[in-house]
C-alpha cells in the first residue's frame, strides 16, 4: 500500500513537471524596452538686434491622447495603439517644452528667457499645447511623423495679460522606414521646422512693446 502511494505520487509528480514545462516557458525572451527623447537643432544665426523683453516659459499641454509615454502609432481613421517597449525617456510636453526653452535662448531675441519657477518679472509669457503627435501608418508605403503644436505670446503676465501672438503650426514629415527610431527622427525633424517658422514669426513682432519697469 505505501508502495503505491509513493507511485501514484512519483507519477503525479512528472505529469505536474511536465505540464508546467510544456505551458510555461521561463526561457522565453520578450523584446526590451527602449526609451527615446525628442530634440531640436538649431541653425539658423543670433539675432543682430535682441530685445529687451524677458520671457517666461510656462509648462506645455499636451492633448489627453497623447499624454503618456509610450510611442503612439495611428493605424486607421480611429485606430491608435500605444507602444508599450518603445517609450519616451519623460513626459513629451517636458521634452518639447525645454527644447523650445533652448531654441529661444538661442536665438538672441530676448534679454532672458526663464522657467516658470523663475522668480525674475517676465514682460512676456510662452505658452504651448501639443495637440498632435503621433507616427502615422495607415498608408504603410508613406509612413509620417505627426507633430501640432499651438504657441500662446502673452504680454503684461501681472497685470492685464493679453495675447499678442497665437498659431498653430503642423508638420508631417515623410519616414523612410517603420522603425520607432525613424519616427522619432522625423518628430525631431517636424519640430525644428516648427521652431524655425515660430522664430521667424518672432521676429516680425515688437517685442519690446509694453515692457513692464
Amino acid at each position: 500500500m505505501q508502495k503505491k502511494t509513493l507511485m501514484i505520487f512519483f507519477v503525479g509528480h512528472l505529469a505536474l513537471s511536465f505540464f508546467l514545462t510544456g505551458c510555461f516557458n521561463f526561457n522565453k525572451n520578450f523584446p526590451e524596452k527602449r526609451f527615446f527623447v525628442l530634440s531640436a537643432s538649431r541653425s539658423a544665426g543670433i539675432s543682430l538686434s535682441p530685445s529687451d523683453a524677458i520671457l517666461r516659459i510656462r509648462r506645455f499641454r499636451v492633448s489627453p491622447r497623447f499624454e503618456g509615454k509610450g510611442l503612439v502609432y495611428r493605424k486607421g481613421n480611429s485606430n491608435y495603439e500605444s507602444d508599450f517597449y518603445n517609450e519616451f525617456f519623460i513626459s513629451p510636453a517636458l521634452m518639447i517644452a525645454e527644447e523650445v526653452d533652448k531654441w529661444l535662448k538661442g536665438s538672441g531675441l530676448f534679454q532672458y528667457v526663464t522657467s516658470s519657477s523663475s522668480p525674475v518679472e517676465p514682460t512676456l509669457e510662452l505658452q504651448g499645447k501639443i495637440s498632435t503627435l503621433y507616427g502615422d501608418y495607415r498608408d504603410t508605403r508613406v509612413p509620417k511623423a505627426v507633430l501640432e503644436i499651438q504657441f500662446f505670446l502673452v504680454r503684461n503676465v501681472s497685470s492685464r495679460p493679453v495675447i499678442v501672438f497665437q498659431k498653430t503650426y503642423h508638420e508631417e514629415y515623410i519616414l523612410k522606414g517603420n522603425s520607432p527610431e525613424t519616427l522619432v527622427t522625423g518628430w525631431n525633424l517636424a519640430l525644428e521646422h516648427i521652431l524655425t517658422q515660430f522664430e521667424t514669426n518672432l521676429k516680425d513682432l515688437d517685442l519690446n512693446e509694453g515692457k513692464t519697469s
